[in-house]
């Protein structure tokens, strides 16, 4: 997890003849948006607030940042608290992201241009009840379809944690966990509708 108490280094002030730029849109329905945090992927640390003190993004409201051409996460913090998350942006030029409530929660950054992959308006959360072992990969596909992408990304649920992310309800999924020793956990075809779904993993739903 990136630690927000290590500074990033400036990145504006590189040269401009490499700069890519990064528009956020606030779509999220009335919630305004208080922190923004790009840090190349490479990084281990979120670094300081794009926004400063005194700014916010106001729901409907559009803000640019410009970076060097590369690969960043980003993190957007509302005033409620809530996080959404996209890991691996690649930035070469102009890229938009059009955040909506189906972004909350954090997954991998699929196409330029456009919002994160697996947002939906079921929210899925899965609760660590594993005891003393760390679950490293969470997978939540629909039934028909084979295992996607990791939903967890580079985190890693530790026990007595939660992770929850979207998925477009009134649908059956199957879902995954992998734990610390490779150990798997899964539920097949969990009808998940507009109400979400949680799934307290226990070592009783070991494979």
């Amino acid at each position: 997890m990136k630690s927000v108490f290590i500074v990033l280094l400036a990145l504006g002030m590189l040269v401009p003849a490499f700069a890519g730029r990064l528009q956020i849109t606030n779509s999220t329905g009335g919630y305004s948006i208080y922190y923004v945090y790009i840090s190349p992927t490479a990084s281990d640390s979120w670094g300081d607030d794009w926004l400063g003190s005194s700014e916010t993004i106001s729901s409907g409201a559009s803000k640019t940042f410009t970076v060097t051409n590369g690969t960043y996460d980003v993190k957007l913090i509302d005033e409620d608290g809530d996080e959404y998350i996209v890991w691996s942006v690649p930035i070469n030029g102009t890229v938009n992201w059009n955040v909506t409530l189906s972004d909350l929660g954090e997954r991998n950054w699929s196409g330029s241009g456009s919002a994160p992959a697996s947002g939906g308006n079921a929210r899925v959360t899965i609760y660590n009840d594993l005891g003393s072992y760390d679950i490293y990969y969470i997978y939540c596909d629909p039934s028909d379809m084979p295992w996607g992408n990791d939903r967890l990304g580079s985190s890693i649920l530790s026990p007595g944690n939660s992770f929850s992310f979207n998925v477009p309800g009134g649908s059956y999924y199957d879902i995954k966990c992998v734990d610390v020793d490779g150990d798997t956990y899964t539920l097949w075809q969990v009808y998940i509708g507009s109400d979400g779904y949680r799934w307290n993993v226990s070592l009783s739903d070991i494979d």
